[in-house]
């Protein structure tokens, strides 16, 4: 193999450079009216920059001093490349991988590509295709070779639309030809004449290098698409698909003057797949062995789809299967995240205190209590009225006790079921002179509730004074903080950072490994170990419940985990899902095209337009309208059922407490009351006169 490297920028050293290179030698028949044609394209192709050869030994007497000069008037740098024709370029050697780098690096315009072998050519495009060595949308001038148009080379054609065929005539005329675009585009292959092209005759460089992507002549263009809000959505009311790439598409359909048909790729097969042997030379390289999930990078690179939309985003790993857009908008990547309420209802009337002030509270009433009555208990002492039985269970009986026997008397049983008490003989007794009276008074006291009547002594008079004072205050301070709670919503806990989600063990998930692989290749721990944790999951039908339920945090852009929310709510299952606050990163959406695509240039052209015209910011509003950031606030001040809870629950408390203590008074009236020997049965009114009399026996 033999290769040369030429990049020249002056005029004189280009010329002799170029005389040195192949000297000017008589030409006949072929090669002479080759160059004459190559010459005059040359010259049609008007070049600024700079131009590339790749020529064979046969052809390569041709590109002599006369033909550089045929570039125009000021001669511009070009590069020139001598290869074997028996040498296989599906894997060139290193020489020609750098020449190919520079003329790509130097964005020539126009590239001549004389082989006389067409497998050679052949296998060399295939080599382009794949490594995007060169700029598939520049002029390419070529030998026409049927070898060049197999079926398994339609894909190149729909890339190459710039290619120039020249045919050799036995008539000495070359006939000039090109692919027919867009009629590729629907999978058929055929060549366009442009013209027959004979020695003294003139081309016209439009004709040869017409722009064909700017009108596709309304050609049907297959749109692969994957549902995803808010990019794409099926709108049953209309039958349709809308979202905001549905509209790019459309949008782009009209500038580009095609018809977009739009399906569903079938997912019924398994969609974990692997490009790596789609191209022989990527097996030969080794370079593609990345796993895709993405349905829609499959269909697109299986040249199934010539677009491909559904929320994808920039992952490096598509670029070897597919040609992506410039980014229409940049999503904010999020977990979808279980949400905890700290929402205690039934203990709202509990909540206004700490458990420490309940203490305090529960302490005084049973100290102010036995105040109340000691302060009776002397004031009977002092003023020798009253009762002046304190705590009688806690004093030593001094009475002697009674002769059982005397008991079961008939004479007995009459004196004292005849007993009737003397008018003025029993002793006085004021409202705390009980100590159960204390208690009762004091609670009730607590709860606003008025005295039957004030005490006679001044001492517990002035005591009562002071503690309305104390039971105001108290009131009050309970009153406020009620209100307060009322007032605010419940505290809810939530997941807002990447070390929340990390230290909740709950595991997370994400719809593609290209997700999970972006956590791997994270430079943060903290990524890198939700990576190793995080789920690959395909299937959608309970998604929701398992957010909810702790067992998946759900990572996906924020207006998909929006409508997750949303349809959760509209479904009537009411569970709690909250999405973190934190961005885990802004990823750029993009449109992906079939590799190498011809209308990348004008499809990035009119992204940025509508960008800048705010159209897609327009569509994009409009498609997340009805899915609303955060859930609507709640009327907090409102006390709604919720939170009357803890009130049915103080009520049955007081029936659960009240019904342990009729069972306790009736354990106690079996066992005590009936077992006693002055109980009658068919006279119960004898034990409790009884006890009036002797209250100690």
């Amino acid at each position: 193999m033999r290769c040369f490297l030429i990049v020249l920028a002056g005029t004189c050293v280009s010329l002799s450079l170029a005389s040195r290179l192949s000297p000017s030698l008589p030409l006949e028949g072929y090669e002479m009216h080759l160059k004459q044609l190559l010459q005059k394209i040359l010259w049609a192709a008007n070049v600024k920059r700079c131009f590339g050869v790749i020529t064979d030994d046969l052809h390569y007497p041709i590109y002599d001093r006369n033909f550089f000069q045929s570039v125009g008037r000021q001669v511009v740098p070009f590069f020139v490349m001598r290869l074997n024709a028996s040498e296989d370029l599906l894997k060139p050697p290193r020489q020609v991988e750098l020449v190919l780098k520079a003329i790509k690096s130097s964005d020539c315009e126009v590239y001549f590509m004389t082989l006389l072998n067409g497998w050679q050519v052949q296998r060399f495009l295939r080599y382009i295709y794949s490594t995007r060595s060169l700029n598939m949308q520049k002029k390419l001038i070529l030998l026409h070779d049927s070898r060049l148009f197999e079926r398994d080379m339609i894909h190149l054609w729909s890339v190459f639309v710039g290619t120039i065929f020249l045919k050799y005539q036995m008539d000495n005329r070359i006939t000039i030809s090109t692919i027919a675009f867009p009629g590729i585009l629907s999978g058929v292959l055929v060549t366009k004449n442009l013209a027959n092209w004979e020695s003294g005759k003139s081309i016209n460089g439009k004709v040869l290098f017409e722009d064909k992507t700017k009108d596709l002549q309304g050609s049907p263009i297959p749109v692969a698409i994957s549902e995803h809000v808010p990019m794409v959505q099926w709108i049953n009311t209309t039958s349709s698909y809308h979202g905001v790439e549905i509209e790019i598409i459309d949008s782009l359909g009209k500038a580009l003057n095609f018809q977009p048909i739009y399906y569903k790729p079938n997912k019924s097969e398994e969609t974990n797949w692997d490009l790596e042997d789609i191209y022989e030379n990527d097996a030969q390289t080794g370079e593609n062995e990345t796993q895709i999930d993405s349905k829609l990078i499959e269909e697109v690179a299986q040249h199934n789809a010539r677009f491909a939309i559904g929320d994808l985003h920039f992952f490096q790993a598509y670029l070897s299967f597919v040609e992506l857009s410039l980014p229409h908008n940049f999503e904010c990547l999020t977990f979808l995240t279980p949400e905890s309420s700290t929402d205690n209802s039934w203990q709202t009337f509990i909540l206004p205190f700490s458990g420490a002030m309940w203490t305090g509270v529960l302490l005084s009433l049973f100290i102010v209590g036995t105040v109340f009555y000691a302060i009776s208990y002397l004031n009977a002492i002092l003023t020798r009225t009253g009762s002046t039985g304190f705590f009688r269970w806690f004093r030593r009986n001094r009475e002697i006790p009674m002769d059982p026997t005397i008991f079961k008397r008939v004479s007995f049983r009459i004196a004292i079921s005849r007993y009737r008490p003397v008018k003025g003989s029993h002793s006085f007794r004021d409202i705390f002179d009980d100590y159960s009276n204390c208690i009762l008074l004091t609670y009730s006291m607590l709860l606003y509730v008025a005295l039957p009547r004030m005490p006679r002594n001044w001492p517990l008079r002035v005591l009562t004074g002071w503690y309305w004072i104390y039971c105001i205050l108290l009131v009050a301070t309970y009153r406020a903080s009620f209100t307060a709670i009322l007032a605010n919503p419940a505290a809810r806990v939530t997941i807002d950072s990447l070390e929340d989600l990390l230290h909740s063990h709950i595991p997370p998930s994400a719809g593609a490994s290209e997700n999970k692989q972006f956590f791997l290749d994270a430079i943060d721990e903290v990524a890198q170990k939700i990576g190793q944790k995080m789920e690959v999951i395909t299937q959608n039908d309970d998604l929701t419940s398992r957010i909810a339920n702790g067992h998946s945090a759900y990572y996906d852009n924020e207006f998909y985990l929006r409508y997750l929310r949303v349809a959760d709510e509209s479904g009537g299952v009411g569970s709690a899902l909250h999405i973190m606050r934190d961005c885990v990163v802004f990823m750029p959406v993009v449109l992906a095209m079939e590799k190498n695509s011809a209308l990348k240039q004008r499809v990035d052209s009119s992204i940025q337009h509508l960008a800048e015209g705010g159209l897609i910011a327009k569509w994009l509003k409009d498609a997340i309208q009805r899915l609303p950031a955060e859930a609507p606030a709640q009327q907090e001040a409102l006390m709604n059922l919720q939170k009357f809870w803890s009130s049915f629950v103080a009520l049955g408390l007081g029936y659960v407490v009240s019904i342990l203590a009729l069972l306790a008074e009736r354990w106690h009236f079996q066992h005590f009351i009936m077992k006693h020997p002055m109980y009658d049965v068919y006279n119960p009114g004898l034990y409790y006169k009884f006890k009036r009399l002797y209250p100690e026996q």
